[in-house]
């Protein structure tokens, strides 16, 4: 049964005849009960069973929400006999989630965040609360560029709260599709559906060496010798390693990879120490090279820009106070273009 069904609403947009009569009287009277087959299930039940997955356990979720164990499993069952199918399990004295509580469990989260997010948004319209927003960034945004647009904003506007979530990048883009992120930061290019992105600046990113490498003292590096250096790079799901790997590929050439760390500060790390040389955003690197523990190199034949994107999900209402930090990141970050 689709979801459109579930809503009653009509499969298609085909005209009405009379030899359907008998098909769409059946249709009607299903709809009629998968309607009262549902119309049990409600947000408070699904905010308890999303605890009880959460916590793996009853009592934790009974403790966390404030309400008696007997309580939380008397929802769950309710949940259940509402739904006709199975969602927790015992095997071997462990609460074990099925699979169609597994697929419950995903589809909740959006619908409960949804309701935190309405919440939030009408408390702000009506003067009752100061604006909320949950902020996530890629590693090299959370720890180098939008700490700085935070702070900033804040001193300007000291009641509204901003939260920040640092994860990688595809991370990022789910928790923005559920709901749990309001506005994502992240350098690279990102195409996801249900996903609006927006370019608001450039990243680029340069070549490091320690200072006391070898080639240090060089004012530049040809591409064919950078590919030949042996180089320390960020985990596989960063989007910077991605880049990087994909852009010396279409020039003919793999990166030398000696070591991976997780997280650009490792790498940084092991590079000032001399153990390989590496690519990062300039942006990551400033006060590194201004101290002269590292040398950002210039690539004679070869400039890395990427876009600085801000993302939201598609549809996505933003109160009064989201769109005004909105405007001011534009503006903020205008000077990375």
């Amino acid at each position: 049964m689709s979801s459109l069904e579930l809503m009653g609403l009509p499969l298609s947009c085909s005209r009405y005849n009379s030899s359907e009569q008998s098909r769409q009287l059946s249709t009607t009277t299903d709809k009629i009960s998968y309607k009262r087959k549902y119309q049990h299930m409600n947000l408070h039940q699904l905010r308890i069973f999303c605890n009880v997955v959460e916590h793996s356990s009853y009592t934790r979720a009974a403790e966390a929400l404030f309400l008696t164990q007997p309580a939380v499993s008397l929802q769950i069952q309710a949940l259940e006999r509402s739904l006709q199918v199975k969602l927790l399990e015992r095997v071997n004295q462990q609460l074990v989630v099925t699979e169609a509580g597994q697929a419950l469990y995903q589809c909740a989260i959006p619908m409960l965040n949804a309701e935190m997010e309405a919440e939030s948004v009408l408390a702000e319209l009506k003067g009752a609360a100061r604006g909320r927003l949950v902020i996530g960034a890629n590693t090299t945004g959370g720890m180098y560029v939008v700490p700085p647009l935070l702070a900033e904003y804040k001193e300007q506007h000291p009641d509204s709260e901003l939260l920040l979530q640092i994860d990688a990048t595809d991370r990022l883009i789910e928790r923005v599709r559920q709901g749990i992120i309001d506005l994502g930061f992240a350098c690279g290019t990102i195409a996801q559906p249900e996903i609006t992105v927006e370019a608001i600046g450039t990243d680029i990113l340069t070549l490091i060496l320690s200072t006391r490498h070898p080639l240090a003292s060089c004012p530049s590096l040809s591409l064919e010798q950078v590919a030949a250096l042996p180089f320390i790079v960020p985990e596989t799901i960063s989007r910077t390693r991605q880049f990087i790997e994909q852009t010396m590929r279409e020039r003919g050439y793999t990166l030398k990879i000696v070591m991976h760390f997780q997280g650009t500060e490792s790498v940084k790390k092991a590079i000032e120490s001399n153990l390989g040389v590496g690519i990062v955003s300039s942006a990551a690197v400033v006060r590194e090279v201004a101290a002269g523990v590292l040398r950002a190199m210039p690539i004679t034949d070869l400039e890395l820009r990427r876009p600085l994107t801000m993302f939201y999900r598609h549809g996505k209402y933003f109160g009064p106070m989201a769109r005004d930090f909105m405007a001011h990141a534009r503006a903020y970050l205008y000077d990375y273009k």
